[in-house]
């Protein structure tokens, strides 16, 4: 079977491609071409404009107009033609819009079909996404608009939607380069974390990229909570906390523990995920970065850190390109529209993040 005929049997089916016009949507529809045309897929481009927005501000500026236009019947003339024409003409912009898509996507032989919808922007964008008859759809989206962007800064929009669907996305921040690119998968047990690592597993064997299976825990998260404990329950109520060495065990044993917990994760996941070393993927060994970083298939990394910055450097370290992560972890609970750590790594990031939604949320599985 070739490569395209594998891919359109894949996790992903097609792409919908969420367009504004601003810069990083361009880039945003440069990487949703690569994808398409090295899977095989298809494509919707999608534009929401938001006319209700226009004539609300024009009633607010009503006060303004000279006294000759301030007489109902003819401020609601005036309304009317208004609103004709910010309808209209915002729903022939968003066309125009996506007029350079559909030429883009044309001229690389991709199947594919705009959409544009009315209504407050990420509100609509969730109903065309909604409307999606096929589940395995990739959603590839600016991590902003037409916003100044500086480290940390996502656009509303963006977030507003990934909050409210559950759906796979490819957040780009900056163009991605899949020529034999760097891709770190973050893992922690979860079922979403193993989905994220199926999608990268595909994105690795079409663009001959290396993956890097990460998991990272935070010792001083353990030791601060610990110490606060020992301060004001244990000495507080009479207990005692004999020697140094007693501290110092507990703290061994915590940095040991969740050590050994990493590397059980990740080997799990590579088993469930990677089926073994199936299709030339090979497992490069442990190590820390400085230590054991060799630029093989799969390196595997267990990093002690805060966790969203110790996944955000060590993808700068490598100059990845991708992070794919699931959008909960293992300490998900009803009610969660994403994890913190994807959020802040979504945030954070030097590089586009592939959030892996799962058809079944579950926290920590082993």
């Amino acid at each position: 079977m070739c490569k395209i005929e594998r891919m359109a049997a894949g996790l992903i089916k097609s792409v919908i491609l969420c367009f504004d016009n601003s810069e990083l949507s361009m880039t945003a529809s440069d990487a949703a071409v690569r994808l398409a045309v090295s899977l095989n897929l298809s494509v919707t481009g999608i534009h929401a404009f938001n006319a209700s927005m226009h004539e609300g501000a024009f009633r607010i500026m009503e006060p303004t107009l000279p006294v000759q236009y301030q007489k109902e019947e003819i401020l609601k003339k005036q309304r009317d033609a208004h609103n004709t024409l910010i309808n209209v003409g915002m729903e022939r912009i968003s066309i125009s819009y996506l007029k350079p898509c559909e030429e883009l996507f044309s001229t690389a032989g991709v199947s594919y079909k705009s959409k544009i919808k009315e209504g407050k922007n990420f509100i609509a964008i969730n109903e065309m996404i909604r409307e999606n008859e096929d589940d395995a759809t990739l959603v590839v989206l600016g991590a902003s608009g037409f916003n100044h962007r500086e480290p940390g800064f996502i656009g509303s929009v963006c977030m507003r939607v990934i909050r409210t669907t559950d759906a796979d996305y490819l957040v780009v921040k900056r163009a991605v380069n899949f020529d034999s690119p760097n891709i770190v998968v973050c893992l922690d047990g979860s079922e979403t974390s193993i989905s994220a690592l199926k999608m990268a597993k595909e994105t690795a064997e079409t663009f001959d990229a290396q993956l890097h299976l990460l998991y990272v825990f935070d010792t001083a998260l353990h030791r601060d909570v610990f110490a606060r404990l020992k301060d004001s329950l244990i000495e507080g109520d009479g207990f005692t906390f004999n020697t140094k060495e007693q501290e110092k065990a507990h703290d061994d044993f915590i940095d040991v523990g969740l050590e050994k917990v990493g590397v059980m994760i990740i080997d799990r996941a590579e088993k469930e995920a990677l089926n073994g070393n199936q299709a030339g993927i090979m497992s490069a060994g442990w190590g820390l970065v400085g230590d054991r970083l060799r630029l093989k298939p799969v390196i595997k990394q267990v990093l002690s850190g805060h966790i969203y910055k110790s996944i955000c450097d060590y993808a700068a370290k490598v100059s990845a390109e991708l992070i794919f992560i699931g959008r909960t972890g293992r300490h998900y609970i009803e009610g969660v529209d994403i994890g913190s750590v994807a959020e802040n790594v979504i945030r954070y990031a030097p590089c586009s993040v592939f959030v892996s939604r799962a058809k079944e949320h579950k926290g920590w599985v082993m």
